[in-house]
């Protein structure tokens, strides 16, 4: 049977459709850890699978750029890129947040020159899209598909119109066959309206005095960076051996920690003022080749996360208060 680029899966089929995934690499997708916290892991048992969550704690990038990872290693008197690890994984159930945040960082480590590591990972990384329905953290604007996928899924009411984007989800379509058909779905569930804020240039680039409002407030703990999607800053570190060999090690790093500007001569960010609206400029008004491409993708998790419940939106919305008069 020669399918279309696009199906209907009744949602009797799910389990079956993702047992037939399971011939295209190691299975992953949102569960819910036993602390309650959403997590992208292995789905070793369809029971851990958790379709209904709004966003995991740490986004997918941690497949392609992970937390800590060996980038060269050291022998004979010469470094060398480690031998290829990745593993063929097929991420399952990928919000279109995040998948406009996984396209934002193969334009950082795809681009000349190319990231050896993050690139073997990338090739070996299919993606499964599906469509969600945004709460309060939300900010994006949900399509009704998405083209940086290999295959989105959107909810309806019986089950889920499945769309190839790409050779290798027309593939997946093709070995999945007998479980869709082609008869027209009802009408997808439209969700509500969210829109990322246009950014005033001007503003960004001032000194405002709402950077020092909101500094007093930051207390510094860099959780909005570390569960950002697309913050990909990182520190390199070197591990040697006994025997005389080593590594060169990444490790995520965060921008607003006070080390993270430290160089030889002092710091060139040293109040928070400074670290915050640095993350802010680089997240709304792009950076080197991207420069001018705002690479927040509206998730909410920064939001979340916060302690001191700072919302960008906020940062890009307030007008600054009246000399002596509050809000």
């Amino acid at each position: 049977m020669l399918m279309e680029i696009s199906a209907y899966l009744a949602n009797d089929n799910l389990p079956q459709f993702l047992d037939t995934l399971r011939a295209f690499g190691t299975l992953h997708g949102p569960t819910l850890s036993e602390s309650g916290v959403s997590l992208f892991a292995p789905l070793t048992s369809l029971d851990r699978l958790d379709l209904g969550y709004r966003r995991t704690q740490i986004p997918p990038k941690k497949y392609l750029f992970p937390f800590r990872d060996t980038f060269l290693e050291y022998r004979d008197g010469r470094y060398r890129f480690p031998s290829g690890d990745s593993k063929r994984t097929v991420l399952f159930g990928v919000h279109a947040c995040d998948l406009e945040a996984l396209a934002y960082l193969d334009q950082v480590f795809l681009s000349e020159p190319e990231d050896p590591r993050y690139a073997e990972r990338r090739a070996n990384l299919l993606l499964v899209g599906i469509s969600c329905t945004p709460d309060d953290y939300c900010f994006c604007s949900e399509p009704a598909g998405s083209a940086r996928c290999d295959l989105f899924l959107t909810e309806q009411q019986t089950g889920y119109l499945v769309q190839a984007e790409s050779s290798a989800g027309a593939s997946m379509l093709k070995a999945a066959a007998k479980l869709l058909v082609s008869a027209p779905p009802a009408p997808p569930r439209t969700p509500a309206p969210c829109v990322i804020p246009a950014q005033d240039p001007e503003r960004a680039y001032s000194r405002d005095p709402l950077w020092d409002e909101f500094a007093r407030s930051c207390v510094g703990c860099g959780a909005c960076s570390a569960c950002c999607p697309t913050c990909y800053c990182f520190d390199v570190r070197e591990s040697t051996g006994l025997t005389g060999g080593g590594s060169r090690l990444r490790e995520w790093d965060n921008c607003l920690f006070q080390s993270h500007g430290a160089v030889a001569g002092g710091n060139f960010r040293p109040g928070r003022v400074d670290r915050l609206r640095y993350r802010f400029l680089h997240k709304y008004c792009g950076f080197s080749p991207l420069q001018g491409r705002s690479s927040c993708v509206g998730c909410g998790r920064c939001k979340e996360v916060c302690p001191v419940d700072i919302d960008l939106r906020e940062l890009i919305g307030k007008t600054a208060p009246e000399p002596g008069g509050g809000r």
